[in-house]
């Protein structure tokens, strides 16, 4: 009786320990990489001609659930941090900070397609010039959109919960997972016909907010150290990334063409796994790949490559147009290294001025 309470004993006391060392780490080192491969997913996604008779090869798209599983577990799991610390979340520093971080380089891409769509003419331009009120109000994933502004249906996502969820996170309190919960439940159903047949968006029926609330949940669980010791039992082994990542492949390989409903909730599971096998140690198999340089650089500009590459992209297909070149390799390289160069120089002549204001905030 006394061995079995001494190995519960230090079976509590390394959980906590770990759980503790989960609490100090300022950065998560593998969050840029998995940044990386979600924002590479997407330029791939845009790439023409890529390999059809491959599934998962169409599947880029899901990059941007990977980006909101990581989205809402670091903004949750840092606003959980503030309150741990202070007692409670300034939410005007949140906001000035999310102001700092997102809306210049945001508003300097829509003033350049802007001018360009004002100043031009055709059937683009004008798709541009009746899509950029919906793009200027982070209201782009409420329409149908047919512009390159396409894109900024996930930053109208990303915004409207900034607006909602830090404030709830503040004033509920301990009603704040049962809401997480509830919101998640309710957002989910609609591809499986269970609301009544009302004309939602699309992005609404595809559970597009569905991610993020994953991710909010994580950060939650892991906040607490029962929480954390569970999610560690079974996902803080070295290979969990390993294992997580092929699961994540085999979920996007689903051969229907229509992957709403339970193939699209099995693919956000695995996305969760992957992302909490990365986060609740950094001790893993993953992590030295995950930390290449390239990797982290194009995790930290993911951003700036997100929101140009569809401009370096309109560049790139006249470029291989006039070359002769129809390679999708060729092609995706070419959209990606652009795409970095461009994001570099926006973040080191532009971006960077704005977030050494955003440090005052912190």
């Amino acid at each position: 009786m006394r061995r079995e309470t001494e190995i519960e004993t230090s079976m509590a006391a390394t959980a906590r320990s770990g759980h503790d060392r989960f609490l100090e780490t300022r950065t998560f080192g593998s969050l840029d990489g998995l940044r990386a491969v979600s924002i590479l997913a997407v330029v791939w996604h845009h790439t023409p001609e890529h390999f059809p008779a491959l599934s998962i090869a169409s599947r880029g798209f899901l990059g941007v659930d990977l980006f909101f599983v990581i989205s809402g577990f670091l903004i949750v799991t840092l606003l959980l941090r503030e309150r741990r610390r202070t007692g409670t979340t300034s939410l005007r520093k949140f906001y000035v900070r999310r102001f700092l971080r997102i809306f210049p380089p945001y508003y300097a891409m829509l003033a350049v397609v802007a001018v360009a769509a004002y100043s031009g003419r055709g059937s683009e331009a004008a798709a541009i010039r009746r899509d950029l009120p919906y793009a200027l109000l982070y209201l782009s994933n409420l329409v149908p959109m047919s512009s390159l502004l396409s894109i900024t249906w996930s930053l109208a996502v990303e915004e409207q919960f900034y607006l909602v969820v830090p404030a709830l996170a503040k004033y509920t309190r301990r009603a704040f997972p049962a809401i997480v919960a509830l919101a998640y439940l309710l957002l989910i159903l609609p591809p499986f016909g269970v609301l009544p047949d009302v004309k939602l968006p699309a992005f609404f029926r595809e559970t597009t907010f569905g991610p993020i609330l994953l991710g909010v949940g994580l950060a939650l669980v892991l906040d607490s150290p029962r929480g954390h010791r569970w999610v560690a039992r079974v996902l803080g082994y070295r290979l969990s990334p390993v294992f997580a990542g092929a699961l994540v492949l085999v979920a996007c390989s689903h051969p229907a063409a229509d992957i709403s409903g339970w193939p699209r909730l099995a693919i956000h599971g695995s996305l969760l796994a992957l992302v909490a096998s990365c986060v609740v140690t950094e001790r893993h198999a993953a992590a030295p790949f995950l930390a290449l340089w390239p990797m982290r650089r194009i995790g930290a500009v993911s951003y700036g490559i997100y929101l140009y590459h569809l401009l370096v992209r309109h560049g790139v297909v006249k470029v291989m147009s006039l070359g002769g070149v129809s390679s999708s390799i060729v092609f995706f390289a070419a959209t990606a290294l652009t795409s970095w160069a461009v994001a570099e120089i926006s973040y080191r002549l532009f971006e960077v001025r704005c977030l050494a204001l955003k440090e005052r905030w912190t």
